[in-house]
């Protein structure tokens, strides 16, 4: 039964999911499949947070999980084939190639006046917060929790272990945006110095 229908969709040229190719493509979800399917997202971890968990923290786990696949298919869709050693490199590689590829624009790289170890990237126009509703007792819950994650998920990934969390910052009186905090273990910035110069390695 299964076998049938698989060769029906073979002959109307519909491949099946693990048939179609990882290179570039010009797919794209649809902004209300993409609202629905967050949203559901969004109430699981609702769910688990009544169970005493925080909802953030149940949103930041599902990304990280994103965030360490979505590192191997970029490289392997850009044909990037130097690993990055530099905390700027695969930060802008973050902020832009991965931003774009998740919500169609770039996020706006900045670097903490008084710490080297932090950075941030800033988005005014998240989509994971958008179209999300959450109840008025939880109205402190930012869901770019989940895209924080995502981040997360790259940076380590990559050797670059950090911690980032997702923060809403008034840029005006009825306008809102979301930072992401990223806080590199010390480490990585001893690894960058001893290093010195360059920015990726073969």
């Amino acid at each position: 039964m299964e076998r049938n229908k698989l060769e029906r969709r073979k002959s109307l040229g519909h491949p099946s999911l693990l048939e179609r190719t990882l290179q570039k493509s010009k797919q794209e979800v649809s902004l209300s499949v993409f609202a629905f399917l967050f949203s559901e997202i969004v109430q699981y971890c609702l769910s688990s947070a009544k169970k005493g968990y925080r909802m953030e923290d149940r949103l930041h786990e599902l990304g990280l999980r994103v965030g360490y696949k979505i590192l191997d298919l970029l490289v392997y869709r850009e044909r990037h084939k130097k690993r990055e050693i530099k905390v700027l490199s695969i930060l802008t590689f973050v902020s832009t190639c991965a931003w774009r590829y998740l919500f169609g624009h770039s996020g706006e790289l900045l670097k903490a006046q008084d710490n080297e170890l932090e950075y941030m990237i800033n988005d005014k126009q998240l989509l994971l917060n958008k179209y999300i509703s959450i109840p008025r007792d939880m109205n402190h819950v930012n869901c770019g929790a989940f895209a924080a994650g995502i981040i997360e998920g790259i940076l380590c990934s990559a050797e670059f272990p950090a911690a980032v969390s997702a923060h809403t910052v008034e840029d005006s009186p009825n306008m809102k945006s979301t930072t992401f905090l990223i806080k590199f273990l010390p480490e990585v910035i001893e690894r960058q110095k001893r290093l010195g110069g360059g920015g990726v390695a073969g």
